[in-house]
């Protein structure tokens, strides 16, 4: 197992590692329903306080200060390879879990940009309304603002899901908003998971993780994406 990963993840409320088969057939079940509803599970108290701890002491050092950002962004290549968020990423039973969740093979994505992108969001920032570049994405929550950073988010039916297609209209309702709770994951359905993060407030910043899973191996962005979201191609 990849750097004890037992200090990372909660394992006896989410034994991922199938340590507790009964148990962790309960949480599949329960994600793969939530996610049909809505195209977002959420799984509270997944990381352990310890590593959510260590993770934000990471992020807000000087090594990934604002020398590091571009506007709001860390890029995955300027994440420590000791950071237990790669060791979280690379770990087999967090990509079998998504994999089953979604109902598809998901892959890691091979970019060394956007794999994993660390957002911090301060007093005055936010994110409007967009879809991202992965079919998938898992959120982490690490830090939680003084006010706002909520996650708006429109649910997806499960036939929507299925097809792949547009939205219609009339499904364009009922907006749910999520709080910023350290230690929380979040698994939504990435490029057709229409959503939002709200103004932050306060000397605290906002502080998620994002880590990029697709329907194919080998996934890259472009030039173009790269240059948008990272300020640079490579």
């Amino acid at each position: 197992m990849t750097r004890g990963l037992d200090t990372i993840v909660d394992l006896a409320r989410y034994p991922l590692d199938r340590r507790d088969v009964p148990r962790l057939r309960e949480v599949i079940e329960q994600a793969q329903a939530d996610f049909l509803v809505t195209g977002v599970t959420v799984l509270p108290e997944f990381l352990r306080p310890a590593a959510v701890t260590e993770m934000a002491a990471d992020v807000l050092s000087d090594g990934l200060g604002d020398s590091m950002r571009y506007e709001y962004t860390v890029a995955c290549d300027r994440i420590p390879e000791r950071s237990p968020l790669k060791a979280l990423y690379s770990w087999e039973p967090l990509l079998d879990f998504v994999t089953q969740v979604v109902g598809e093979r998901a892959h890691r994505s091979a970019d060394e940009l956007g794999a994993i992108t660390v957002q911090i969001h301060e007093t005055g920032d936010a994110q409007d309304w967009h879809f991202d570049m992965s079919d998938y994405t898992v959120m982490l929550h690490i830090v939680a603002p003084e006010q706002g950073g909520m996650l708006e988010y429109i649910p997806l039916p499960g036939a929507f899901l299925e097809r792949g297609g547009g939205l219609p209209m009339r499904h364009r309702h009922g907006v749910r908003m999520l709080a910023t709770v350290p230690g929380t994951l979040v698994l939504h359905a990435g490029r057709r998971s229409r959503h939002r993060v709200t103004p932050v407030h306060g000397a605290i910043p906002r502080v998620s993780v994002n880590m990029a899973f697709n329907s194919k191996p080998g996934q890259r962005l472009n030039a173009h994406v790269r240059r948008h979201l990272y300020g640079r191609i490579e």
